[in-house]
Order: structure tokens, then C-alpha cells, then sequence
């Protein structure tokens, strides 16, 4: 049998999925990932663009253009990018005045009773003495 090292108790956090492990791990036992070896070159996704998800993405993108072709997509709402914002509307836009109003009023109150307290007289912890 080997002696097998002692574990000191240090711990580190895990790069990946920043678990608590030991120094003395290889592995992280949370997520599996590899805390000694380093990769060596480039890993598609992680440190580079695959090639593969952009050319798949251009794939989809044609498979669109010959469905509107053919006539069985929607149209040109089809084409356009996922993940479009639009301007809110008319009710969200009047809501968010009137969130930003309320929190602008919440801050004069605020300021306006923390002036008050700065100028109104000390208390006095003194005992006053009794007439008589």
C-alpha cells in the first residue's frame, strides 16, 4: 500500500461552478471539472466560436427563406431577428412616470423630515430639578 497524503484542510473555489473543494482535489466533486490540467488550445465554445453553431444558424436562417417561399411561413415577420425589443407601450410608459414620481416624492419626504430632525432642539437627558 502507498501512503496516501494527508489533507491539510485549505480549500479553494472551483473556477467553474465556484463550490468550496479541496486543495488537494484533481477533480471538482460538485461539477466534475478538472482543477489541475490546463487545456491546452482553443475549445470550441468556451474559448472560440464553434464554426459548427454558426453554420448551423445559417441553416435555419435558409430553411425560413425557402418556407416563405414556398408560402408556408408568415411572411416577413419570420425574418426578423428573435429576440426583438419593442418600445413599451402607452400604459407601461405612463406606469414607469408614475413609479419614478412616487420614488422622487419618497426622496423629498426623506430628505425633508431629515432636515427637520437637524434643526429641531437637542433633548435634554438631564434631570430638572424639583421646585419646593
Amino acid at each position: 500500500m502507498s501512503p496516501r497524503k494527508a489533507a491539510s484542510g485549505e480549500t479553494a473555489t472551483c473556477a467553474w461552478c465556484s463550490a468550496t473543494v479541496p486543495v488537494e482535489a484533481a477533480t471538482c466533486p460538485n461539477c466534475g471539472a478538472s482543477l489541475r490540467d490546463g487545456a491546452e488550445g482553443d475549445i470550441l465554445g468556451v474559448t472560440q466560436v464553434d464554426p459548427a453553431a454558426v453554420s448551423r444558424a445559417k441553416r435555419i436562417r435558409s430553411a425560413r427563406n425557402i418556407a416563405a417561399f414556398l408560402g408556408v411561413g408568415d411572411g416577413p415577420d419570420e425574418d426578423e431577428p428573435i429576440g426583438k425589443v419593442e418600445p413599451p407601450s402607452d400604459e407601461v410608459r405612463q406606469e414607469m412616470l408614475r413609479l419614478e414620481l412616487a420614488a422622487i416624492d419618497a426622496e423629498i419626504e426623506a430628505k425633508s423630515r431629515e432636515a427637520a430632525a437637524r434643526q429641531a432642539p437637542p433633548l435634554d437627558d438631564a434631570p430638572k430639578a424639583e421646585p419646593g
